[in-house]
This record gives structure tokens, C-alpha cells and sequence, in this order.
């Protein structure tokens, strides 16, 4: 049997729009509602990782009353208009054939998002989103500099070998990151010092590369760079607790109306000595930490309330130029004046943070995995 044509007797479980118009049933029923249960398909990269991630949201589906199955790119038959996934059945791992879904959850980390157009073809426009996920750096800074989120960006600039030493000199530090990166990997700390030493710091304060001229710590940026796309970017003196670097993370999701609103937002602690909180000694809810940087409880208040607004602006930004989002990751700094910047946004996220808070309670997971369904849902009666 098709899951995707299947109709049951439910009661209505989610607020839908009002233009969605269910079939009354007859005979016996009553006044009960026919409702069709959405297919709803995950898109993973690789199989392997099908089953593990299907897990962590199949739970929500009874929820919902949805149906709920993952797959990966090479799984879709275009030609059949089906494709082999894999599904939980009563606790049970099955693999089988599925009809196109009736929405589509990407979770492919990929520059391109060529077979999600391509699936809104066959299951119509607007029914997948998170269409790209891989965001290039510097186009993601292009675009946020025509919002009135500028005054939050770090000068930001491809990376050429003659405009670094330029802003060197002028800014005595400077941050070399790639366009494309993944869980802080690859970002450099460069420095100048008075007494014209030149410094390459990568994750801690203690220099790995210390040349006392310009030229051969020329040629070693270019070997780090390797003809990647890279970015400079000025150096922000972020706020500490404890002595040591914190940032903000925080998670921008739809909900079930296809609003943009915040899920929750935690802050990563670094290492002491650590100039990334990539890697990070612990993780806790934003708000212990910024309990510690802002004891005024309305300039707290102040702080959160304007960071809220920073994060669904540049989610709707996005989505106006990338196409249909569904959740983002914005990483902020606060930095020694409390003044609150934008360090990178991700369309893919790392939800394994939630697993590691220190306190656990501290934060409700759930929603973390159940809005992007109840998005998909919503997507599936449009």
C-alpha cells in the first residue's frame, strides 16, 4: 500500500492554513476528518548515514501524523518516479521503494542544490527546502552588507596576497578563513608585531609559523591558501568568561505556520589560550554566559532581544537570495565593548552540540529536530 495515498480517522494535530479544506467522512464517523498523512523524506548524502539520522526524528512522527522516510540522491529512480529508502516500521529498520514525497528535508552538505530543483519538478514548487546548505562565506557577506545588518560584519575581503599585507599593516591582526569551511578548520590568526615579526597562529595564542620577513611569510600564506578561495577578515576582540574566548550559537528555525523564529541559542566556552571556540572545553545555554558579560539584567535583556532580531533578518536575507530555508546556524561574538558581530552562518546544523551541553536540562532538544517536520508539514498542504 502507497503510504502517501493512505487516509485514516485522526483528529487535527497542528494548526493548519486556513485554506486547506478536509472531506467530511460519512456512516458512522460522525463529524470526524479525513485527512491525508504526508510523506515526508529526509535527504541524507550517504546511505550509511540514513538510518542513524532517521532515528533521531522518527519518534515525532506520531506526532505529527506524518510518514517518515530518508534517502539520498542516488536512491531517486527519476525515470519510475520512485525511490529506495529506508523507514522505521514498528521499531524496525525496512528498506523499500517510496512514492516522490510530498516534502523534502535536505540534510546534504553541498554547494549546489541541483536535486532538490530538480525533485520540485516532479512534487511541485516550494515543497523542499534548506535548497542549500554549503554557504559560500563571501557571498553570504555580500549579501548581508546590503541589509541593515552591515554595521555587524567584520571587514571582510577575498584574500589576495598584496590586499593582506595591506590591511596587516594597518590593522597589526588579521583572521584568514576559507570561503568554504566546515567546524572551524583551516582559520588562521596572521600578525604583525612592532618589531616587524610576523606571526601564524592556528586555534591557539601561541604562534606555530614566526618569520622575520615579509617575504617568506608571504610564501607560507600562499601555501596555506593552496589557490583556495580564502577571506580576510578583521579581528574581533571578543568578550571572555573566565579568561577565556565564548561565542554564541544560535539556531533560527520555521515553525509549523512557516514563520522564522528561535529555537534556543547556546554559547561555546574555548580552551584557555584558544582563539576558537570551535574547540570548545564545554558547551552551555546562551544565557549563563551572558549573565557573566552583561550583570545589568535590562542590558541583558537588551543584548538578547537585539540578537534575536539580528538572526531572523539574516535568515530572511538569505533565503531571499538562496532560495527555501528552513533552519540556520548564526554564530555571534560579543566583543569587549558588548557590541555584537556576525562570525559565519551555517545551512547546515551541527545538532550533535545539543548532546554535549553540560547541563542538559538547561535546554529543551526536542524542537531542534521537530520543527523542521512540522515545517515540512506545513510545505506538504501549500
Amino acid at each position: 500500500m502507497n503510504p502517501a495515498n493512505v487516509y485514516v480517522l485522526c483528529p487535527i494535530r497542528l494548526p493548519l492554513p486556513l485554506h486547506i479544506i478536509y472531506e467530511l467522512s460519512n456512516g458512522e464517523a460522525g463529524d470526524a476528518r479525513m485527512e491525508k498523512i504526508p510523506l515526508i523524506g529526509i535527504m541524507v548524502l550517504k546511505r550509511n548515514q540514513r538510518r542513524k539520522l532517521l532515528k533521531k526524528y522518527d519518534r515525532f512522527k506520531w506526532d505529527l501524523n506524518i510518514e517518515l522516510f530518508s534517502f539520498t540522491p542516488k536512491d531517486i529512480d527519476w525515470k519510475k518516479k520512485r525511490i529506495s529508502g529506508g523507514s522505521f516500521e514498528k521499531s524496525e529498520w525496512i528498506t523499500k521503494n517510496f512514492p516522490f514525497p510530498d516534502g523534502v528535508y535536505n540534510r546534504c552538505y553541498r554547494k549546489q542544490g541541483k536535486t532538490i530543483q530538480r525533485l520540485e519538478k516532479y512534487i511541485g514548487e516550494k515543497k523542499c527546502f534548506n535548497c542549500i546548505t554549503y554557504f559560500n562565506k563571501w557571498k553570504v557577506y555580500k549579501l548581508l552588507t546590503e541589509t541593515s545588518l552591515k554595521k555587524h560584519l567584520p571587514g571582510t575581503r577575498l584574500y589576495d596576497p598584496e590586499e593582506l599585507m595591506k590591511q596587516l599593516r594597518k590593522n597589526k591582526h588579521l583572521i584568514l578563513k576559507p570561503c568554504y569551511g566546515y567546524q572551524g578548520k583551516h582559520i588562521y590568526l596572521l600578525e604583525v608585531t612592532d618589531y616587524n615579526e610576523y606571526k601564524i597562529y592556528q586555534n591557539t595564542l601561541k604562534p606555530r609559523y614566526t618569520y622575520r620577513d615579509e617575504q617568506s611569510f608571504s610564501e607560507k600564506i600562499v601555501e596555506i591558501t593552496n589557490e583556495r578561495k580564502y577571506l580576510i577578515q578583521e579581528k574581533i576582540n571578543f568578550a571572555k568568561a573566565d579568561g577565556k574566548f565564548v561565542d554564541i550559537r544560535m539556531l533560527v528555525q520555521k515553525n509549523r505556520n512557516g514563520d522564522w523564529g528561535i529555537t534556543n541559542g547556546i554559547s561555546r566556552i574555548a580552551f584557555y589560550s584558544f582563539f576558537i571556540t570551535n574547540c570548545s572545553e564545554k558547551i552551555v545555554e546562551m544565557n549563563k554566559v551572558l549573565s557573566t558579560l552583561f550583570c545589568d539584567p535590562t542590558v541583558r535583556n537588551s543584548v538578547i532581544e537585539e540578537i534575536h532580531q539580528i538572526c531572523i533578518t539574516a535568515s530572511q536575507a538569505l533565503e531571499a537570495k538562496t532560495g527555501l530555508l528552513g533552519e540556520t546556524g548564526i554564530d555571534l561574538a560579543i566583543d569587549e565593548s558588548g557590541s555584537i558581530w556576525i562570525i559565519e552562518v551555517n545551512g547546515k546544523i551541527q545538532k550533535s552540540m545539543y548532546h554535549l551541553l553540560v547541563d542538559k536540562d538547561s535546554i529543551d532538544i526536542e524542537p531542534v529536530y521537530k520543527k523542521p517536520l512540522e515545517y515540512a508539514y506545513y510545505l506538504s498542504h501549500q
